[in-house]
């Protein structure tokens, strides 16, 4: 078995893919997988993949001419996962829907094809990510630093900055703002009435981003004075409250956290 080393990122999962078929080893003789995230394997061969943006492109484009919109957003949403076997599931999807001998229809239906372990894996680590994802559009909060910049941390189990870029960008247009995942050390970054961009593997300055002007402290204690009084004390349900607003979202969240 030769085993596939590639990074984590859709580039690095797409350019293992290109690499693995372009190898000509037969498709059960090779596998995907993350560098980060693996275990060493005894009997197997290990090559490295440098990630190519070339390469990624082609593979994305083949997936889309021939599987469809609907499976490139389900296999570009199962990349951006956590799970370590994210990358040989992928491959073995785009090997049953890229086959030669599979028609164009066929191709496109391969995607719901669940019965196959491949194929239900990558739905179900879609959506995973895409729920997350959403849950992002409601719990990200924005607090104003001294220098203009609009900043947002948060802490994702998924990388889910390249899904809701998109919506914030769309909701602030006319300004600089970042939002900082710090379970991944990516910066979502957006200038003003510029596109938006994901840099990886950076951490903003610690001192600047908890600097924040007098009027986005006063706002902050508005909010939680707000959000304090429209609770019933009577009607409490934590249970409940915590369906709707998980424990893990609150330390990132302004009305979550504890007046200064």
């Amino acid at each position: 078995m030769v085993l596939f080393q590639c990074e984590d990122s859709v580039d690095g999962i797409f350019t293992g893919v290109y690499d693995a078929w372009d190898s000509r080893i037969g498709h059960s003789g090779v596998g995907l997988r993350i560098k980060a995230k693996m275990n060493l394997e005894l009997f197997a061969e290990y090559r490295e993949v440098e990630t190519d943006a070339e390469k990624a492109a082609k593979v994305a484009r083949s997936i889309r001419d021939k599987m469809g919109e609907d499976a490139y957003r389900t296999i570009y949403q199962a990349a951006l996962s956590a799970s370590p076997e994210k990358a040989d599931c992928i491959y073995r999807v785009v090997v049953r829907g890229m086959s030669g001998s599979v028609t164009r229809r066929e191709a496109q239906n391969v995607i719901w094809n669940l019965q196959n372990k491949d194929v239900c894996r990558v739905f179900e680590l879609s959506r995973t990510v895409g729920h997350e994802a959403h849950r992002y559009y409601q719990f990200v909060r924005f607090r104003e630093l001294e220098n203009g910049v609009l900043f947002s941390e948060i802490q994702a189990e998924n990388q889910v900055l390249p899904l809701i870029g998109e919506h914030f960008a769309d909701r602030f247009p006319n300004e600089d703002f970042m939002i900082y995942d710090n379970g991944h050390n990516d910066c979502l970054i957006h200038g003003k009435a510029r596109p938006w961009f994901i840099l990886r593997d950076m951490e903003p300055d610690a001192l600047a981003k908890d600097r924040i002007t007098d009027r986005e402290e006063e706002m902050q204690k508005l909010w939680r004075g707000f959000c304090r009084s429209i609770a019933i004390e009577s009607r409490k349900n934590q249970r409940l409250q915590q369906q709707f607003w998980p424990l893990k979202f609150r330390r990132w969240m302004t009305e979550g956290q504890e007046s200064k």
